[in-house]
Order: structure tokens, then C-alpha cells, then sequence
């Protein structure tokens, strides 16, 4: 198997080109969702998503002639998985939310790593390393630091903050549950369905719920509108799935913490966020704690690549 750096990533070479791809883009959408949220209810902007991504992937099969069938066995994993990436994910953290006065505290979501490292351990009984030890350490840290001025309104709503931790831990359970599917059923098959499965409860929140306008008049919201349905619910979610599937569940996991780094970033550049003192300290810990998992040390590399 090629890989960056052979002797030291742990990393194949394609799931680490996804890997950039996806940790630059979702990064880059922290800014973008904000500026779509500024005009469209959440539920609104969430339907677009599911629908646009339903429509690539749907295309996508038909243009390929891949099949759209998956074993009625793997149907229970499949509606289990859907629940929690999509359903409970979107619904979760729309909920925790629209209870917390800052966006930043939806960073709070970025648990999810954690919760990854304690259930593979468990039921996938995936080696729990030295090193993945001191990175997951690093980066809640990390998280936490990037928290600090938002004590205030997390103890204020406290329903809020456990709604986006409990959408940090469903994202986990299905990333856990994802790995159970087997290879010969494509990853564009598995996300297809995931929308349709997941994406109804959104859907019908779009439906039933009251809302604002339909669609956003602003460039800056049409910009972050289609950002979201062109690239994230169309090549993002394959390439994230693409990685659950390819890599052991706690590198997929802690990997993921480098996503608030750029957004961090992004905000900076798009928004003009201002940062704070806390904030450098809090990007060089979750800088170092995926460092270390994709560049773990060689005697603890060789003991877990798959």
C-alpha cells in the first residue's frame, strides 16, 4: 500500500489527499454556513443540503451505472447509521443551537473525537496508543481553550451545550457503525441512502416548522447557499466517508480536530473575526493532536496500521 511518507504516515496516500480535501474545505464552511444562516432558517438551509445531496449522488449512479442495492442484512446498520450522521446530527446540534447565544459554543460538537476514542476501543477493540492517548488529551484541551469565554453561556443554557455534545456522540456511534459495512458496497451507495434514510426528519422539519424566506437575497448568503450544496453535501460527505471506512476509527476521529483550525482561520480571513489570546494556544494544541496521529512514532505505527 502506497503511503505519504512510507515510513512515517500512517496515513495511505489517497485517504490523505482526501483527508486535506476535506479538513480545507469543511473548515472553509464554518464561515460559509454563517453567512447562508444570516438569511435562511436553519431547517431551510439543512433541506437544500439533504436534497442537493440526494441529487448528486443519485446522478452520480445513474452516469455510472453503480448500483444502487444494499443486502436487506446491512439495512438495520444502514438506518441506524443514517439516524445518527444525519438525522441526529443536523437535528441535535440545530436544537443545541438555536439555545446557545454564540456560535462558537457549537464547537462544543468537536467532542465527537473523544467519544470515537472510547467506543473503538470498546467495539471495535481498536488499539489505544500511547500516542493516541496524549493527542486526544491535546486536543479536548484544545477545544476547551477555545471555550473559555463561553463558560458564561454554556451555564446558561445548559440543555443547549448537552444537545451539542449528544451530536458529537451520535456522529461518533456512526462512524463506528460505518466501518461495519462491507467494502463491496460502495461509499456513494451508503451516503445516498443516508440522505434519503436521515434527511426525512429534516425534510419534514422544513415542512411543518415556521420559517423565514425561502431563499436568501444577499451574494454573501447565495455564496455560502451553494458552497454547502455544490461542494460539502456532494464531494465532502463522500470523502469523510471514504476516510471512516479507509482508516481506523480513531484516526479518522482525532484527524478531524484540524477542521476548527481552519475554520478558525477562515473566519479570520471572510469575516473578520477577531482572535483571541486563548485562541493561539488552542490552534497549536489541535494542530499538535493530529499531528501526532497522523505521524505517530514508527514502533507504535507498525503496531496499528491495518
Amino acid at each position: 500500500m502506497a503511503v505519504f511518507h512510507r515510513e512515517y504516515s500512517l496515513i495511505p496516500r489517497r485517504e490523505l489527499f482526501l483527508f486535506i480535501a476535506v479538513v480545507l474545505l469543511w473548515g472553509l464552511n464554518w464561515p460559509m454556513m454563517k453567512m447562508a444562516l444570516a438569511e435562511l432558517d436553519l431547517w431551510i438551509f439543512r433541506s437544500y443540503c439533504i436534497l442537493a445531496g440526494i441529487a448528486w449522488f443519485f446522478g452520480y449512479h445513474v452516469k455510472t451505472k453503480t448500483s444502487f442495492a444494499i443486502a436487506r442484512e446491512h439495512w438495520p446498520r444502514l438506518i441506524v447509521c443514517s439516524l445518527c450522521n444525519v438525522a441526529g446530527w443536523n437535528l441535535l446540534s440545530a436544537a443545541g443551537l438555536s439555545m446557545l447565544p454564540s456560535g462558537r459554543a457549537g464547537i462544543l460538537a468537536y467532542t465527537m473525537p473523544l467519544w470515537v476514542v472510547l467506543l473503538s476501543r470498546f467495539l471495535l477493540n481498536d488499539a489505544l496508543t500511547k500516542s493516541r492517548i496524549a493527542a486526544i488529551a491535546i486536543g479536548m484541551t484544545g477545544i476547551a481553550l477555545l471555550l473559555v469565554d463561553e463558560v458564561n453561556a454554556l451555564k446558561a443554557a445548559p440543555v443547549g451545550a448537552m444537545l451539542m455534545v449528544a451530536s458529537g456522540f451520535v456522529w461518533a456511534f456512526g462512524i463506528i457503525l460505518t466501518k461495519g459495512f462491507p467494502k463491496e458496497i460502495p461509499t456513494t451507495t451508503i451516503t445516498f441512502w443516508s440522505f434519503i434514510v436521515g434527511g426525512w426528519p429534516i425534510l419534514a422539519g422544513a415542512l411543518v416548522l415556521p420559517h423565514s424566506a425561502w431563499l436568501p437575497t444577499s451574494a454573501s448568503a447565495w455564496s455560502g447557499l451553494l458552497f454547502n450544496v455544490i461542494v460539502v453535501f456532494g464531494f465532502c460527505w463522500f470523502a469523510w466517508n471514504e476516510l471512516v471506512r479507509n482508516l481506523p476509527a480513531q484516526v479518522t476521529g482525532i484527524s478531524s480536530l484540524a477542521v476548527p483550525v481552519v475554520g478558525f482561520v477562515s473566519g479570520i480571513v471572510l469575516l473578520g473575526e477577531k482572535p483571541r489570546p486563548f485562541d493561539y494556544v488552542a490552534l497549536l494544541a489541535l494542530a499538535l493532536a493530529v499531528t501526532m496521529v497522523i505521524w505517530p512514532k514508527r514502533n507504535e505505527m507498525n503496531s496499528v496500521r491495518r
